[in-house]
């Protein structure tokens, strides 16, 4: 998910590519979407590997020290998040508004794996519920768009470069995932077992009580890298 949105606003400003900072980038036409959705999709793994060069991290995979998760009838903390799979986002959608400032929508498919750490008590939906250990999921075809705009600001070389600003985004499930909890009720194994049963049969709509809080912290990390790029590299070696 990460490295796909930092390609795609590669994009954003009409012809991109072939320049000595980002030779791996084929050009595009603003108004080319096939042109630009191969392009990206065939970049992916390289960004995937990082950019050292570029102060761009490795993107496969993402992790999340600590996420609290907690909702008005739910305390929950999250931690050492590992999310994989990211490398294999599909773009669904790209538009930009070439008018300053550049606005920008951009939609992508992920599928992905989630392992880490949970601790919680309360109630999701409407099952009481409690628990510490380890958190599973498989999370299949989360769709993500991001809106935002893009700003001209002057480096200290007098270069004009990009930069990001008033962005958010939203998230929608087109597949059924999966979400294990294990020891929950503290290794209860009736009650535990009742619990993760109405979890199975409920993934998604448990993912969209507790999710947003995660999918945001994966969506920031992104939008910093894609700062860090857009900083790195002037404006004048992104378009013609």
């Amino acid at each position: 998910m990460r490295n796909l949105f930092l390609l795609i606003c590669l994009y954003a400003f009409g012809e991109l590519g072939n320049s000595n900072s980002v030779p791996f980038i084929t050009k595009c036409n603003l108004s080319d979407s096939k042109c630009l959705k191969k392009s990206t999709q065939a970049a992916i793994p390289i960004f995937a590997s990082g950019l050292p060069d570029l102060g761009i991290e490795p993107l496969e995979p993402v992790l999340l020290k600590k996420v609290d998760a907690s909702t008005p009838n739910l305390n929950l903390v999250a931690s050492n998040l590992l999310i994989t799979g990211l490398k294999n986002c599909i773009a669904k959608k790209l538009f930009i508004n070439d008018a300053k400032p550049r606005k920008f929508l951009f939609k992508f498919e992920c599928t992905a794996d989630l392992k880490g750490n949970y601790e919680m008590k309360g109630q999701i939906l409407i099952l009481p519920i409690e628990g510490k250990g380890k958190v599973h999921s498989a999370i299949r075809k989360i769709v993500i768009t991001i809106n935002g705009e893009f700003h001209d600001i002057t480096g200290k070389d007098g270069e004009t470069y990009l930069e990001i600003r008033n962005w958010s985004h939203t998230f929608d499930l087109k597949d059924k995932c999966d979400l294990v909890f294990e020891n929950l009720f503290n290794g209860n194994e009736v009650l535990g077992r009742a619990a993760q049963d109405v979890i199975n049969s409920s993934a998604n709509d448990v993912i969209f009580e507790i999710g947003p809080p995660i999918i945001t912290a994966v969506v920031t990390k992104v939008v910093d890298s894609i700062q860090t790029f857009f900083h790195a590299v002037p404006f004048k070696d992104l378009v013609l």
